[in-house]
């Protein structure tokens, strides 16, 4: 009985979780956040409409330690403001990663040093549909390597 009730709970857990990280991507966060795909996972949306009379409508800021700010504390990353929003980006893409702007809107980045004896410092792979890669399930889109990670995008400009 109690392993029913456990499993029960389990499942329950399960299933809110897949909901609420599902809801965290799902937000709609503007193209112009990313800052032209230079950066990728984006770790935190703080709002500060009293930024704008300072940064306007976007600013690229770069990397920043973190702490307070706004009346709230802001993670390190890479910080875009996009008014009212402040975007906390974990990762920033290599230029040599979109290939000159062939590719756009990130999906996937996947850490695999082990591919490096194979492609070497970098490679334009093309488009690959997906499957199994390294260890991890690689998703459907284009896919660069920039040693030692695939950087996979969604859409090809030309």
């Amino acid at each position: 009985m109690f392993q029913r009730i456990f499993m029960r709970l389990s499942s329950v857990f399960m299933v809110s979780m897949l909901l609420l990280s599902s809801a965290a991507y799902a937000r709609n966060i503007p193209q112009a956040a990313t800052a032209n795909d230079k950066y990728f996972y984006g770790t935190q949306v703080l709002s500060c409409p009293s930024d704008a009379g300072q940064y306007g409508d976007f600013n690229d800021y770069g990397y920043w330690k973190g702490g307070a700010w706004c009346g709230q504390t802001g993670k390190a990353g890479y910080w875009v403001w996009v008014n009212p929003n402040w975007y906390v980006w974990q990762y920033k893409i290599p230029a040599k990663a979109h290939v000159n702007q062939k590719y756009s809107q990130m999906v996937q980045l996947m850490k695999c040093p082990s591919d490096a004896a194979q492609y070497g410092n970098f490679r334009d792979y093309g488009y690959w549909g997906g499957g199994a890669w390294c260890g991890k399930t690689g998703k459907a889109g284009h896919w660069v390597w920039v040693k030692p990670y695939w950087y996979v995008w969604k859409n090809k400009r030309r």
